[in-house]
C-alpha cells in the first residue's frame, strides 16, 4: 500500500512539473506574440510616411491651374543650372539617373550627384518657406514625408559611395547665384577631374536667364494640391539626357 502511494506521489509530482513547464512555454509564446503585436502597432516613421493621404480639393479654378502648372522635371532652376554647368566646362552629366532619388543631375562614372530642390516642396533650410494656413494636417504630413525621403535618399547614395550636392531654388536667385556657383563649381571640378572655364564663360550665352527670378518660385498652395504632385521626386526615365 505504501509502495503504491509512493508511486502515485511520484506520478503526481511529474505531472505537476510537466504542467508547470507547459504553462511556462505557453506564457513565453503569449509574451512573444504580444511583443510582436506591439512592434506591428508602432510602425516606423518611414512606414507612416508611406501612407497615402488624399489631397484636399482646390478652392477655386485659379488655385487648381496654378498647382497643375508645377513641373516635375526640367524646371527653370534645373535648366539654369545645366546651362551654367555646360558653360563652366562641367558637362557629361546624365539626368534622373537610376539610383535612389533619381538625382536631377548626375555624373555616374564619378559617382557625383546634384539635386536642384524647390524650396517649397522640400522645405528649404535657408529661406524657410511658409506653410499653408489651411489643411495644415495634410501639409504637415506631406512635408514631413518629403524631408524624410530626402534624408533617406542622401544616406543611401552616400553609403553607396556617391558624393551628393544639394542646391536650393533660392540660392539661384539674382542676389545669391554667383556666391552659390563660385563655391559649388570648384568642388565639382575637383570631384569630376575637370578644369573650370574662365569666369566670363560661366555666364554663358546658352543660359536662359542670369538667375531665377523671385516670381518663378512655386506659389504657396493655401488649400490644394492635385494627386499627381504627391511625390517630390517622381519616377523619371534614367539617363534621359546628357549634358
Amino acid at each position: 500500500m505504501a509502495k503504491g502511494s509512493e508511486e502515485s506521489a511520484r506520478a503526481a509530482g511529474a505531472s505537476a512539473q510537466t504542467a508547470s513547464a507547459g504553462e511556462h512555454v505557453a506564457a513565453s509564446v503569449v509574451e512573444h506574440a504580444l511583443a510582436s503585436v506591439g512592434e506591428q502597432s508602432a510602425p516606423s516613421s518611414v512606414e507612416h510616411a508611406a501612407v497615402r493621404i488624399e489631397p484636399p480639393a482646390a478652392s477655386n479654378e485659379h488655385v487648381r491651374k496654378s498647382m497643375k502648372g508645377n513641373k516635375r522635371a526640367n524646371t527653370k532652376p534645373e535648366l539654369l543650372m545645366r546651362a551654367r554647368l555646360r558653360a563652366a566646362g562641367l558637362s557629361g552629366y546624365r539626368l534622373q539617373w537610376k539610383v535612389p532619388g533619381h538625382p536631377d543631375i548626375a555624373w555616374p562614372g564619378k559617382k557625383v550627384a546634384l539635386f536642384v530642390n524647390g524650396c517649397f516642396w522640400h522645405r528649404c533650410p535657408h529661406c524657410h518657406p511658409a506653410t499653408p494656413k489651411t489643411h495644415t494636417e495634410y501639409w504637415s504630413v506631406k512635408f514631413e514625408r518629403n524631408v524624410e525621403r530626402d534624408k533617406r535618399t542622401r544616406r543611401q547614395l552616400e553609403e553607396a559611395g556617391w558624393r551628393v550636392h544639394v542646391v536650393w531654388e533660392c540660392q539661384l536667385k539674382k542676389k545669391t547665384i554667383d556666391d552659390t556657383l563660385s563655391e559649388l563649381f570648384p568642388q565639382l571640378a575637383r570631384e569630376l577631374g575637370k578644369e573650370l572655364k574662365t569666369p566670363d564663360a560661366t555666364a554663358g550665352d546658352s543660359a536662359p536667364d542670369a538667375s531665377v527670378a523671385d516670381g518663378d518660385s512655386v506659389a504657396l498652395a493655401e488649400d490644394a494640391a492635385p494627386a499627381h504632385l504627391h511625390a517630390s521626386h517622381p519616377s523619371k526615365t534614367a539617363g534621359q539626357a546628357q549634358g
